[in-house]
């Protein structure tokens, strides 16, 4: 059995994208006569960053780290993320002539600069610095392959993405239904994800106050909820829900809302599709790669507009509409960009 060491910065119990993706490889993984083991943060002390309690750094030396990865003595190295974690491991394989791949998952460029005014040059010349010294970057869209090699980003490979349909199925549910629109409105309209203020919630909040027949749901938690809960009372944060919960969620919504400009994909949008439930976002990387306009939902530079019309969308069409993002696509990708690093 092949063994790939994954080195990332972010790892469950935190909640996003990239922990979601990993966690469904590990699974195909091991059916594929592959073991993925997994040097996380978790693994070390950390603490918390300043002002955004999700992200978690680890207290950790590059001894450490060094350690770790000759103890595992692996087949291949990925680095998933550009945090402490990554860079260890990037410099320690840069060091000793290794091999490694790396992923593309989060626009930190867009991320600091939206929360700390960082100048976006500035961070992708050191992001572009970090992915150019492997032997391949995974990046998850088209959309986002253009962006990146304009950028001068080297070895680009297009990743897909997958969603799990034994999970994300249509699923009504009187009483979640209850749950979501207790005034029972014309319309539930849904968010799921990080309540912070890169996902650009502040505009998705506001249409609130100018759509009163329509009941808006954010599922999640994060830095902005104690602060939007405030300023809109109308607006109904149930938490972070996982699972069958979630997908029901989906299912009893009348349209989801991808408000975000700066992802690079969007797993929410394919478990909302999957779940028969139409999504309305803009027309920026992610969205624009899932989305097909007037079948599963509605890209538009006013949100607005994306979301009467992905109101209009025929249920019965919007499922099928990804049925080429499947996580064993985006095994065999991974598995293919791997093995010539033997």
């Amino acid at each position: 059995m092949k063994k790939v060491l994954l080195i990332t910065d972010t790892w469950s119990p935190q909640v996003n994208g990239v922990v979601n993706t990993w966690k469904n490889l590990i699974k195909i993984s091991k059916e594929n006569n592959f073991n993925i083991e997994v040097i996380h943060p978790f693994l070390f002390f950390n603490i918390t960053w300043p002002f955004y309690k999700e992200i978690k750094i680890p207290l950790v030396r590059y001894k450490t780290i060094v350690n770790l990865i000759k103890g595992s003595d692996p087949d291949y190295i990925h680095i998933a993320t550009e945090g402490i974690l990554g860079w260890y491991a990037r410099n320690y394989c840069v060091k000793n002539n290794y091999s490694f791949s790396t992923s593309y998952h989060t626009k930190f460029p867009e991320f600091l600069s939206s929360l700390y005014w960082i100048p976006k040059a500035l961070t992708y010349s050191v992001i572009r610095n970090f992915h150019n010294a492997s032997e391949s970057t995974l990046v998850n869209t088209s959309t986002m392959k253009k962006e990146l090699g304009d950028l001068n980003f080297n070895n680009l490979i297009e990743w897909t993405r997958g969603v799990d349909k034994e999970t994300f199925k249509p699923t009504y549910d009187k009483k979640i239904r209850g749950l979501m629109n207790p005034e029972n409105k014309e319309k539930v309209i849904l968010y799921v994800g990080r309540i912070s203020k890169e996902k650009n919630l502040i505009n998705l909040c506001k249409l609130s106050k100018k759509n009163h027949h329509h009941q808006f749901v954010l599922v999640g938690d994060g830095p902005l909820k104690k602060k939007l809960s405030n300023q809109f009372p109308k607006i109904i944060f149930p938490g972070y829900k996982f699972g069958n919960e979630l997908a029901k969620y989906y299912s009893n919504a009348d349209c989801s809302v991808f408000p975000s400009k700066n992802d690079t994909f969007g797993n929410t949008i394919l478990e909302s599709i999957s779940c028969g439930t139409p999504v309305a976002g803009y027309p920026v990387n992610g969205p624009m790669d899932i989305i097909k306009n007037n079948i599963s939902g509605y890209t538009h530079k006013d949100l607005s507009i994306a979301i009467s019309k992905s109101l209009d969308c025929d249920e019965n069409k919007i499922m099928n509409s990804i049925n080429k993002f499947t996580w064993d696509e985006c095994f065999k990708i991974f598995k293919k960009s791997i093995i010539k690093l033997i």
